[in-house]
């Protein structure tokens, strides 16, 4: 390696794999090679790896590390330099409450070192499962662009979280500052230490401004996190709970390939435990009780539709919960519970409702319940903030 070959030429580094394009990580490695004619050995140097492909590239901190390096030796007048790197130990001074962070992550990831404020894009890690407590507290509540990225709102705060590939939540230092007392110990509770994996949505939006379309996915599970927020909004209870197996489903869901009978029921099982079984039918049981409203069911979507009647008109919300409908008739006819005639019929409901053939292949059975659940959602949000507005406005 040649001393002009380690100076950033195109800029600073991108997050982001030159092979595969995929997210890197930083990770902590020996460094050994004759640079301009100095052996350079160094252990421990911070280095970018793409975990899939092994691709591997230097931050520009390390860039120059090796340079004094090489500058040192040269003056010197000796052929090596040999040294074990010190992580950095730091304090920026945000915080109170000792949360448990790696500075290495602020200086060497690329992107979040900036002349201002020292240290707020400093990522800190937690455990996935402290958002299932801030989910079960009705002080607050969790509204998600995607599976993997969101904001905890509480009474005068907000703050975005992301989910990295190894299911630890991340926020960014700076941004914890900004949370009470009481907050901060609440995360501190679980928070675990760094490693060192920030490639994610939340990266992408929030550092990288990246904001394209997201898949019908993502705007499905959105649409079920803007609907059960307005939902808490207007009846002050939530109608559904959340947890690591809610995310984890939501966030495998994809497209099938394969026309098959355990894909099918994969498929709907995925579905079902994510936009049904998850609803809380002891909150909706509760909640249309204590509002007198009679139910002719005492199932999830029964309940659920039963409340929404209660703020428009019958016939539309039958309309919009069609789908749900057809989703669960589509779980139960690939249960392998019953005759394969009463299968048979109950997925000729599932097509019907759906106003497809009735042998309509998964693929267009997917198609279809995506397009018509993103659909009913958004609509159902619609009307749900709209009896919210309306009821302000009464009082």
């Amino acid at each position: 390696m040649e001393l002009n070959e380690l100076p950033p030429k195109d800029g600073t580094i991108r997050a982001y794999c030159e092979n595969c394009s995929g997210p890197i990580d930083l990770i902590f490695t020996p460094f050994h090679e004759i640079v301009s004619g100095v052996e350079i050995d160094m252990d421990g140097l911070p280095t970018l790896e793409c975990p899939p492909c092994g691709w591997r590239t230097l931050p520009d901190r390390t860039r120059f590390s090796i340079m004094q390096a090489h500058e040192k030796a040269t003056n010197e007048g000796v052929p090596i330099f040999k040294s074990k790197r010190n992580k950095i130990i730091e304090d920026f001074g945000f915080i109170d409450v000792p949360f448990n962070y790696d500075p290495d992550d602020f200086y060497y990831y690329p992107g979040l070192e900036r002349p201002w404020n020292k240290g707020f894009l400093t990522p800190v890690y937690f455990n996935r499962k402290v958002i299932a407590k801030f989910d079960a507290d009705p002080s607050y509540h969790v509204r998600y662009a995607s599976p993997t990225y969101g904001d905890i709102f509480g009474d005068g705060f907000s703050i975005a979280f992301g989910i990295n590939r190894h299911g630890h939540l991340i926020m960014w230092l700076g941004d914890i500052a900004k949370l009470p007392k009481s907050e901060q110990y609440y995360l501190m509770s679980e928070n675990q230490p760094s490693d060192h994996c920030l490639g994610s949505e939340f990266y992408d939006g929030q550092i990288e401004c990246i904001f394209t379309e997201p898949p019908r996915e993502t705007l499905l599970f959105a649409g079920r996190s803007d609907f059960l927020v307005a939902a808490f909004k207007l009846w002050g209870a939530k109608l559904a709970h959340l947890d690591n197996v809610v995310l984890e489903l939501a966030a495998q869901l994809t497209r099938p390939v394969h026309d098959t009978s355990a894909q099918r029921h994969a498929l709907s099982d995925n579905l079902n435990k994510v936009h049904i079984e998850s609803l809380d039918n002891a909150a909706l049981g509760k909640l249309i009780g204590d509002l007198g409203i009679v139910c002719n069911g005492t199932r999830q979507l029964k309940r659920l539709q039963a409340l929404l009647e209660k703020i428009a008109d019958g016939g539309q919300i039958y309309a919009l919960m069609t789908p749900f409908y057809a989703l669960y008739d589509f779980r139960v006819s690939y249960s392998h519970l019953g005759s394969i005639e009463g299968a048979t019929e109950t997925m000729k409901s599932v097509t019907n409702r759906l106003n497809l053939a009735e042998d309509a292949m998964v693929t267009d059975i997917y198609d279809r319940l995506l397009e018509q659940m993103i659909n009913s959602y958004s609509a159902l949000t619609e009307l749900v903030t709209s009896a919210l507005s309306s009821e302000a406005g009464g009082t």
